[in-house]
Order: structure tokens, then C-alpha cells, then sequence
């Protein structure tokens, strides 16, 4: 069930993020390695406080909406929203008229 679901958030994340480099004409060669940077920090801290919330009773899943394959105790799950986030706020950031980084407009965006 979550992963359904997060395939479906995600997908739309990705949709979103297509559409604002079409819309704003920025090479996805520009965007790729912040996206991937903001990945990489946003899975460690995933990776740490689900963890950490995880282990002290905060909250916890039923098994039987997941896969069952954890990193550490968090779901695998859990690590899409991440990826969904990295996705979709710099998508709805330019889709929304904020400006690209002076590195983005160098090599193609025009607006």
C-alpha cells in the first residue's frame, strides 16, 4: 500500500520537474547533480532520524502495508518522500517564476 502510493507521489514529483525544465529551458545536465547532491543528504537524514524515531517508540508501521525490506528499522518505503521532495520543490520553485542559479542560465535556461 505505501509503496503504491509513494510510486504514485513520485511519479508525479517527476512529471513536475520535467515540466518546470521544459517550461524554463534548463538543461537537465545543469540540474542533475544538485538534485543528486540534495538526494544523497536527504536519504542520510531519512536514514538517521527514522531510525532514531523509530528505535525510542515514536511511531511504527503495520507490517502488512510494507514490503518488509527495512534499512536499519525504517521501511524502504519511507525513503521515496525523500525523493519525492527533491523532486518536486525545485520543480514547483521555477514553475512558480523563482529564478534559476546563475549556473542553470548559463547553460540554457532563458527565463
Amino acid at each position: 500500500m505505501f509503496l503504491e502510493l509513494g510510486f504514485w507521489f513520485t511519479a508525479s514529483a517527476a512529471l513536475a520537474l520535467i515540466a518546470a525544465l521544459l517550461y524554463r529551458r534548463i538543461r537537465p545536465a545543469a540540474a542533475i547533480p544538485v538534485l543528486a547532491l540534495g538526494l544523497l543528504i536527504m536519504v542520510l537524514l531519512t536514514a538517521i532520524f527514522d531510525n532514531v524515531m523509530i528505535a525510542a517508540g515514536l511511531f511504527d508501521y503495520g507490517e502488512q502495508t510494507l514490503l518488509g525490506v527495512r534499512i536499519g528499522r525504517a521501511p524502504l518505503e519511507d525513503f521515496l518522500y525523500p525523493l519525492c521532495a527533491v523532486l518536486l520543490m525545485p520543480a514547483l520553485w521555477w514553475l512558480l517564476g523563482g529564478k534559476p542559479t546563475a549556473e542553470h542560465q548559463n547553460q540554457g535556461s532563458s527565463k
